[in-house]
């Protein structure tokens, strides 16, 4: 039993089935459709393909590179940090001593021990 289609069906979303088939019947317009898939598809993987390129070369590369030159200077700063912190180790160490603390007193304060006198050339 087939079903007749008018005229005003052909835009129709129709499924017309033969008795004893079990797929449809292709219809005219399946065609195109069929063909414009494959279309629609190529059309989106070339899309998707554009846009990963783009983003990749313009938007990853150069914010890897200026990572990088951001991550050199920091790599700079911490060795020069790491070392003003020896150096300040060095001199926390150094104040524990007090031979140390009686040496720098003499040097900038112009302290001296009981019984010492203090020369200075040209007066």
């Amino acid at each position: 039993m087939k079903k007749s289609r008018s005229s005003t069906e052909k835009n129709s979303n129709v499924i017309y089935v033969v008795p004893g088939q079990t797929k449809p019947v292709p219809q005219p317009g399946d065609q195109k459709r069929a063909k414009r898939k494959p279309k629609l598809r190529a059309l989106f993987l070339v899309v998707f393909v554009l846009w990963a390129l783009y983003t990749y070369f313009f938007v990853l590369t150069p914010n890897k590179a200026r990572l990088e030159k951001e991550q050199q200077e920091l790599q700079q700063n911490l060795t020069g940090l790491r070392q003003q912190e020896q150096e300040l180790k060095t001199e926390l160490n150094n104040l524990q001593d007090e031979s140390y603390i009686a040496r720098l007193a003499r040097k900038y304060y112009n302290m001296i021990k009981e019984g010492e006198i203090i020369y200075k050339p040209g007066e």
